[in-house]
């Protein structure tokens, strides 16, 4: 079967998938982001205050499964992504990338299970206690916090591991890494994502929940252009192409031959 005889056979499902995995990526987003805004500000090393916030939360345990529905809704998209990148050298390491992606969503879903469920319970039961056991239950709550630190430590390790997985996709999917196209551009955009996320979870692994911490938090916000980028590629690359920079650069030699624009 030839190349376009493969495409054309694979078309509608791989259409159908990208469709599916943009749409997961914006609203995963998009649900991810309003459900972290409802979460209480207070630094989590600031852990007395950050305690007193929480146990007057009525709906602690509900939007952090509105956090963990956002993670897996953009785990879709990646899948898609992985779909769409399968063929050849480049599906080699988007298999790897999106069975990294799984495993950060996997430790994902259990950090929320000790941070959106457990501590929320242990904080509520710090909150209740009498003087005399108030210090065991924070000192409790404070040890699940720390094991929350550290799965939220390995999350973005996982996150960044797979990023820089699907940036050796893109690249190889690309006619060069250093020609200006859709599939070069993403490929840097992964490593910069990556880079980003691998930082962060060095940082937070080493200091647990700190200042420099929360300084390197900015990084992740890479992670957040790169989901969305994801997501127009999808929507825009729906299917492949063998030469798919070719073309973004025939349309972007159209556009400035057309005496229309």
């Amino acid at each position: 079967m030839s190349s376009s005889e493969n495409n054309r056979a694979n078309g509608p499902s791989e259409r159908y998938f990208s469709a599916v995995g943009a749409g997961a990526a914006i609203l995963g987003l998009v649900t991810y982001v309003i459900s972290a805004l409802l979460h209480p500000w207070t630094p989590p090393h600031e852990t007395q205050a950050a305690f007193a916030d929480y146990a007057v939360e009525s709906t602690w345990a509900l939007y952090h499964l509105g956090e963990l529905l956002g993670i897996l809704l953009m785990c879709t998209a990646i899948l898609a992504l992985t779909w769409r990148l399968r063929r050849g050298v480049a599906g080699v390491w988007a298999t790897l990338g999106g069975a990294a992606m799984v495993v950060c969503a996997g430790v994902y879903a259990v950090f929320i299970a000790v941070d959106g469920v457990a501590l929320g319970i242990l904080v509520d039961r710090w909150a209740e206690a009498g003087p005399e056991q108030q210090e065991l239950m924070f000192e409790t709550a404070f040890a699940v916090r720390q094991i929350e630190g550290g799965l939220f430590s390995i999350q973005w390790l996982m996150f960044g591991i797979a990023a820089g997985l699907f940036a050796g996709a893109f690249f190889a999917s690309a006619e060069t890494p250093f020609r200006l196209g859709w599939l070069s551009g993403m490929g840097w955009l992964s490593v910069v994502a990556s880079l980003g996320a691998l930082s962060f979870g060095v940082v937070q692994a080493q200091t647990g929940y700190s200042d420099l911490s929360m300084a390197f938090q900015t990084e992740l916000y890479f992670g957040v252009v790169w989901v969305v980028a994801v997501g127009l590629f999808l929507y825009r690359h729906p299917v492949h192409v063998d030469t798919l920079d070719e073309v973004s650069h025939r349309e972007d030699d159209e556009q400035r031959h057309d005496p229309a624009s």
